[in-house]
C-alpha cells in the first residue's frame, strides 16, 4: 500500500521525519518498505492556457500549441495526443530544469522554434504517466506557480500490510495507528450529505437472495451527475496512492476507498434492468464480462450482483461491462456492500482476478463502515459532479452480530511482557488504538472489540496490542535460560535426530515446508483423500487453505521448483507432520518422512550425463530406503506392490513393518511431473516416522570377523515373468543350511533365448563355515539342497554359472 504523508496529516497531526514515522510503524508491526520523495518544488514552472492547437508544418505526429504564460503568449512545440484549446497544462519555460533532471533551452523542433516545454506527469515526476499532457483545473490563472497548485513536494511511504490487518489498507486506519503511537488525537473527516428530491425508496430496490454471502448491502441514488474530470487535490493522491484518475465518479469510489478501507462501486442506473439490485448466486447459463471486457468463466455459485435480468458484476472483485460509468451517465447507483471474505477470496483465486476491492474484501473489511463510506462518496459528488443526492439510503443488513469481548488480565500482561505498567496505562493505550473500555479495575480491564480489527480473538492479542505501542524495543531481553526436568524423557528427540544425521549421512539435504497446501495440488496426487482433508477455518490465501495429508506432493513440488533454477540434480527429505480426519471424526496428525529423488544422484563421474532409465530411480530410492532402515537398526521389513494414484503403474511398493502398512516408496506419474515440467524420473517415498525411531537405541550385535575362506556359487534361475525377489528368498532362506551366509540377486534378464513370459534371475551364493575350511564337495552338497528346494516349490529351471 503507498501512504502520501500529506495525506496521512490531514488525520492525524504529529512531527516527526518520514524516516522516524517508518521506524516506528515498522516496530509496531506495519513494516514501510520503502520511502520515496515524490515531486519537487517546480521552481519556474506556471500554469499555462493552450490558446490554438495547429498542426506542425513539417511533421505528422507534432503540433504547434499557442501557450498563455501569463507573461505573454509564446509558441510551443508539442507531441502530446490529448492537447487541446482551452486546457490548462504545466509549462516549462526555456531555461528552467525540470524535477527528471532535464534541462530544456529554446530550439528549433522540425523548422519551427519552440520556447519551453509542456508537461507530463512522468516529466515532473509525478507519476510514471506519459500518455498526454497533465491537465489541471480549468479555473486556474495562467501564470500562477504550479507549486501554489501542487503544494511542496510529498513523500510516499510503501507499506507492507500483513494479511489479518485490513484495517490497516486505508489512511484512517494508518492514522489512528500513527495516533496511538505519537499520543495525537485521530481527525475522521466531517461528512454534510445534502440531500433532495424523491426518497431513496421510490427509486430503487435491493435485495439479498443470500445472506450469507452478503451480510450488509446499502445503496444510494444521485442525480443529474455531470461526468467530468475530478479536482486536481484527488487526482494527485490517487496517483501517489499508485491509482490512475478516470472520472470524478469513479475517482471518488476509488477516493473513498484509499481514505477508510471500503471499496465501493457506482453503476449506471439507467444500465440497469429496472434500475434494481439482486444480490445472489451465479447460476448455470449465465454470461458476464466484467469492466475489461473479458467474458469470465464463472461457476454456479459465485457470489454476483444483479439487476432484474442479468448478472451485473462479481461481487466485491470488478464491475461487469454494460453497467459501468460513462460519458453520459446521469443518474448513479451507488453501492457499498460488505462480502463474505471466503467466498471473495475463493471466487478472485478461480477467476485469475485480484483488484484493489477484492484485496481488501478477502481480509474483512468493517462491516460498520459501509454506510458512512457511502455517505461519504455521495456527499464528494454532490460536491465534485454537481450530483443530487436522493434523501435516504437503503441499508439492508441480515448479518448484524454482537461484538465480542476480552478480557485483559493486569497480571498476565506483566507476566508476558516483563514490564510492569500500572492498569491506567494499560487502558489509555487501548483506548488510544479505538478500542473500548466497557469494564476495569485494578487488576483487568475488559474490551468490546470493535468491528475494524477483525484479528483480535483473545487475551494475548489486546497484551500484544499493548507491546507493539508501548514499544517493542522497551520490553526486557532476559538471558535465555532453561529448566531441567528430572526424568524428562527426550529419547524421542535424540531419536529423530539420528535419523537426520543418517539421511544427511546418505546423502540427502533436507528442506522445510509449510503445514498449508491448496487443494489442487493435493487433488493432482489423490483426489481420493478429500473426505480426510482438514480446512482451514481462516486461511491466509486459497493457496494455503488446508493441511497437507501427504509430505509427497510438496516434495515433488520442491524439485520442481529446483529444476527451474536450473538445479537438476536433488536428494532431499522433510520430517513433517500430516493432518487427516480421524475415525472419530476429529482431527489427527501423524509425523512423517518424505525423501525425493531427481537426476544423476545415483551415479558418479561422467556417466551422470547419460539420460536416468526408470528401473535406476526405482533401485535408488529402494536402496535409499534400505541403507536408512539398516541404520534405524530396523528389522523385518517387507516391499509389498501396491498401486497409488500418483505412481507409474507397477512402480510402487508398500513398505510393511510388523505386517502394517508404514509407508510407500515408487515412481512419480509422468502426467504430475510434467506440471513442473520434470523430464526425468523422480522417486518418492513416505513413511510413517515412529517405526522408523522404534529400535534406534537398540543394543548393537556384532559377528566375529571371518576367519575362514567362503566358496562362491552362482546360479541363473528361469521363472515366470510373475515370480519375485521376494518369492526366491522365502525359498532360499526356509532351505538354506546355516553356512550359507548371503544371496544376493546380481541380474534380470528377460528375452530370446529364455522364452515368452519367463525371465533369468542371477543370483550369488556365499556359503562359508565359522568352525573351518569348507571343502568344495560340502559346498555343493549345501549348493544342491538349496536349488532342489527352488526346483520343487517354484518350478525353476536352474543355469549353473
Amino acid at each position: 500500500m503507498r501512504l502520501p504523508i500529506s495525506w496521512l496529516k490531514e488525520y492525524v497531526e504529529f512531527s516527526d521525519t518520514p524516516q522516524g514515522l517508518a521506524e516506528k510503524l515498522t516496530l509496531s508491526g506495519t513494516e514501510v518498505e520503502a520511502i520515496e520523495p515524490v515531486g519537487g518544488t517546480f521552481e519556474g514552472i506556471v500554469v499555462g492556457e493552450i490558446l490554438r492547437v495547429e498542426k506542425h508544418p513539417n511533421a505528422d505526429k507534432l503540433t504547434l500549441c499557442a501557450v498563455n504564460t501569463g507573461a505573454g503568449e509564446i509558441t510551443v512545440v508539442c507531441g502530446a495526443p490529448n492537447a487541446r484549446a482551452g486546457m490548462k497544462v504545466p509549462f516549462a519555460p526555456a531555461g528552467v530544469t525540470l524535477p527528471n533532471g532535464l534541462k530544456l533551452e529554446a530550439r528549433k523542433v522540425r523548422g519551427v522554434e519552440s520556447r519551453g516545454m509542456l508537461c507530463a506527469e512522468d516529466e515532473l515526476k509525478l507519476s510514471d504517466d506519459h500518455s498526454g499532457l497533465m491537465e489541471l483545473d480549468a479555473g486556474l490563472a495562467p501564470g500562477t506557480p504550479l507549486a501554489e497548485v501542487l503544494g511542496p513536494p510529498d513523500t510516499v511511504l510503501e507499506l507492507e500490510v500483513t494479511p489479518n490487518r485490513p484495517d490497516c489498507l486505508s489512511v484512517i486506519g494508518i492514522a489512528r495507528e500513527v495516533a496511538a503511537l505519537y499520543g495525537a488525537k485521530l481527525r475522521r473527516p466531517e461528512v454534510q450529505l445534502r440531500e433532495a428530491g424523491e426518497p431513496v425508496e421510490k427509486l430503487t430496490s435491493v435485495e439479498i437472495l443470500d445472506p450469507d454471502g452478503c451480510p450488509r448491502y446499502t445503496a444510494r441514488i444521485l442525480k443529474n451527475v455531470r461526468i467530468g474530470p475530478s479536482p486536481a487535490w484527488m487526482r494527485r493522491r490517487l496517483e501517489l496512492s499508485g491509482v490512475r484518475a478516470i472520472n470524478n465518479v469513479v475517482d471518488i469510489t476509488n477516493y473513498v476507498m484509499l481514505e477508510c478501507g471500503q471499496p465501493l462501486h457506482a453503476f449506471d442506473q439507467k444500465l440497469l434492468g429496472e434500475g434494481r439490485i439482486v444480490v445472489r448466486r451465479f447460476r448455470e447459463g449465465e454470461k458476464l464480462a466484467t469492466l475489461d471486457g473479458i467474458e469470465r468463466p464463472m461457476d454456479a455459485g459465485m457470489l454476483v450482483i444483479a439487476d432484474a435480468r442479468r448478472p451485473v458484476a462479481v461481487a466485491g472483485v470488478m464491475g461487469g461491462a454494460g453497467s459501468e460509468i460513462n460519458d453520459g451517465t446521469e443518474t448513479v447507483l451507488l453501492e457499498s456492500a460488505y462480502f463474505k471474505p471466503q467466498d471473495n477470496r475463493a471466487t478472485s483465486k478461480r477467476l485469475g482476478l485480484s483488484t484493489e476491492s477484492s484485496y481488501r474484501f478477502e481480509r474483512g473489511i468493517d462491516i460498520e463502515t459501509v454506510e458512512w463510506a457511502s455517505r461519504r462518496a455521495a456527499a464528494l459528488m454532490v460536491e465534485h459532479a454537481g450530483a443530487a443526492a436522493a434523501p435516504g439510503v437503503l441499508d439492508v443488513y441480515p448479518g448484524r452480530s454482537e461484538r465480542r469481548r476480552v478480557t485483559c488480565r493486569i497480571a498476565r500482561l506483566h507476566e508476558l511482557l516483563g514490564v510492569a505498567p500500572s492498569a491506567a496505562e494499560v487502558r489509555a493505550v487501548l483506548g488510544s488504538l479505538e478500542l473500548p473500555i466497557v469494564s476495569a479495575d485494578e487488576s483487568s480491564c475488559t474490551v468490546e472489540i470493535p468491528s475494524f480489527r477483525v484479528d483480535l480473538e483473545m487475551e494475548a492479542d489486546l497484551i500484544e496490542e499493548f507491546a507493539r505501542i508501548y514499544g517493542l524495543d522497551k520490553l526486557p531481553t532476559p538471558p535465555p535460560r532453561a529448566d531441567l526436568v528430572p526424568g524428562a524423557n527426550d529419547r524421542p528427540l535424540q531419536a529423530v535426530t539420528s535419523c537426520r544425521e543418517h539421511l544427511v549421512g546418505l546423502g540427502l539435504g533436507e528442506t522445510m515446508n509449510y503445514s498449508f497446501v491448496a487443494d489442487r495440488l493435493l487433488d493432482l496426487f489423490d483426489e481420493s483423500d478429500r473426505a480426510r482433508r482438514v480446512a482451514l477455518s481462516n486461511p491466509v490465501n486459497m493457496e494455503q487453505a488446508w493441511m497437507r495429508t501427504s509430505l509427497i506432493p510438496q516434495m515433488v513440488e520442491t524439485l520442481g521448483r529446483n529444476l527451474a533454477h536450473q538445479v537438476a540434480e536433488a536428494a532431499l527429505f522433510e520430517i513433517g507432520r500430516v493432518f487427516f480426519q480421524g475415525p472419530d471424526g476429529h482431527p489427527a496428525e501423524e509425523d512423517r518422512l518424505v525423501i525425493g529423488l531427481m537426476g544423476p544422484v545415483g551415479r558418479g563421474g561422467l556417466d551422470r550425463r547419460r539420460a536416468v532409465r526408470s528401473d535406476e530411480m526405482f533401485l535408488w530410492i529402494k536402496g535409499i530406503w534400505e541403507g536408512l532402515a539398516a541404520a534405524q537398526r530396523m528389522d523385518g521389513v517387507v516391499l509389498r506392490e501396491a498401486g497409488r494414484p500418483w505412481a507409474e503403474e507397477g512402480c510402487a511398493v508398500e513398505l510393511v513393518v510388523g505386517g502394517l502398512v508404514a509407508g510407500v516408496l515408487g515412481l512419480v506419474r509422468a502426467g504430475i511431473r510434467s506440471e513442473w515440467r520434470i523430464l526425468g524420473p523422480v522417486g518418492v517415498l513416505e513413511v510413517s516416522l515412529s517405526p522408523l525411531l522404534r529400535h534406534v537405541f537398540d543394543g548393537r550385535t556384532f559377528t566375529p570377523i571371518a576367519t575362514y575362506p567362503c566358496v562362491v556359487r552362482d546360479a541363473a534361475l528361469v521363472v515366470e515373468e510373475r515370480i519375485k525377489h521376494e518369492d526366491v528368498l522365502k525359498i532360499v532362506e526356509k532351505a538354506a543350511p546355516k553356512e550359507l551366509e548371503r544371496v544376493a540377486l546380481f541380474d534380470i534378464f528377460m528375452g530370446e533365448g529364455i522364452g515368452a513370459g519367463r525371465k533369468s534371475m542371477a543370483y550369488s551364493f556365499t556359503y562359508r563355515s565359522p568352525e573351518r575350511t569348507l571343502t568344495d564337495e560340502e559346498a555343493n552338497v549345501y549348493h544342491e539342497a538349496v536349488k532342489a528346494a527352488l526346483r520343487k516349490e517354484l518350478g525353476v529351471d536352474v543355469r549353473e554359472g
